[in-house]
């Protein structure tokens, strides 16, 4: 096994994790009461651009290949440019941590798009065969996305259900 078979399938995974936190951000910036129209219209298209991703890495491991590399890379750095709006646009109640970690895997994304932009412009023909992956660097790349996209989606709730006054509601579950 090289190293790049190890590593192939984690750009995918890196952009189901920053697609999931930009769809979080982007609800919680849809949802939140008080809400304004720029926050709204910052939400949908971070929405829109975290299912692309999702749909993107889907389509990636599901062909083997590195799927619309020019688009991904496009992609990437909107939704990066995005995710910063929304921290700027609501500070209090978006999330940094999100934010942070969304930015991260973008930037593992639109590096790698930009990498492979790059190997096919120096290639006569672009090989568009599928390449193959390893399930152990599949899983490590699961792995290493759980840790870093779930504490971010708890931080994206938590900064949604803030209060005025810094005070977070306690939800009970009674009766369930």
């Amino acid at each position: 096994m090289t190293a790049a078979t190890f590593t192939r399938s984690w750009p995918s995974v890196s952009a189901w994790g920053a697609g999931l936190i930009a769809v979080a951000l982007g609800a919680g910036a849809i949802v939140r009461p008080g809400s304004e129209a720029v926050t709204i219209g910052l939400g949908t298209g971070a929405v829109a651009l975290g299912l692309a991703l999702l749909l993107w890495g889907g389509a990636a491991l599901a062909t083997g290949r590195f799927v619309l590399p020019r688009t991904i890379l496009g992609g990437s750095l909107v939704t990066l440019v995005l995710t910063g709006a929304l921290v700027f646009a609501d500070p209090a109640h978006t999330s940094i941590m999100g934010a942070a970690a969304a930015s991260l895997l973008l930037v593992v994304v639109g590096a790698t798009a930009a990498a492979h932009v790059r190997r096919m412009r120096r290639a006569e023909a672009p090989d568009r065969s599928a390449q193959p992956m390893s399930v152990i660097g599949l899983l490590v790349a699961a792995a290493v996305i759980a840790v870093v996209v779930t504490p971010a989606l708890g931080a994206t709730q938590n900064a949604v259900l803030l209060r005025d006054d810094g005070t977070l509601p306690v939800i009970t579950h009674d009766g369930h």
